[in-house]
């Protein structure tokens, strides 16, 4: 009874530490973010993952983007691979997924960061060539958006429909992400 006891102690400290390290992100004080998050790891017991699925997820998660802020960035690898390695569902490994393609190109790892990021959004159902088009052709395109785009007036572009569909949405703040990488890539 006293093992339930102290165990329940440690998830309460463990859930505590979350909240703590959540408003010290929200504060931009990441430092002080990531000591709390690690406290609230350090307090999850063996088989954590099985038990406190969800407290574990939260508190890794978290803790990746902390440090990716602090710029810690073997703690964000460390962090990150728990999630994938442990995570029950590929929506649940989004975000790490996320946060660590930016650690590796704020590491100048553009290459691997495009590589998790075009396999990301493969898994979120995008179909793309693996070739990339020429020049003319990327110009073509964005002269027909633009020419669509004149044309359309405020009151059209207002009603069109807003996206539904939640893989695609997670799909586009990926492709944003990884634009920037290739934008900066080339810098």
């Amino acid at each position: 009874a006293a093992f339930l006891e102290e165990e329940e102690e440690k998830m309460e400290l463990a859930m505590l530490n979350l909240k703590a390290g959540e408003k010290a992100m929200s504060l931009a004080t990441f430092l002080i973010s990531a000591s709390y998050l690690k406290a609230g790891i350090s307090m999850l017991c063996e088989n954590q993952w099985e038990k406190h699925y969800d407290l574990s997820l939260q508190l890794y998660s978290l803790y990746a983007e902390a440090e990716y802020c602090n710029g810690h960035f073997q703690d964000v690898a460390h962090a990150t691979g728990f999630v994938i390695n442990k995570g029950k569902s590929f929506e649940d490994k989004n975000r790490v997924y996320a946060t660590l393609i930016k650690s590796l190109a704020a590491q100048n790892k553009t290459q691997d960061a495009m590589h998790i990021g075009f396999n990301v959004v493969t898994k979120l159902g995008v179909q793309r060539n693996w070739c990339l088009p020429d020049e003319a052709a990327i110009m073509k395109d964005i002269m027909e958006i633009k020419m669509i785009l004149t044309n359309t007036t405020e009151t059209e572009l207002l009603n069109f429909k807003e996206m539904k569909d939640n893989s695609m949405i997670t799909a586009m703040k990926f492709l944003q992400t990884l634009a920037l990488c290739a934008y900066f890539a080339k810098q």
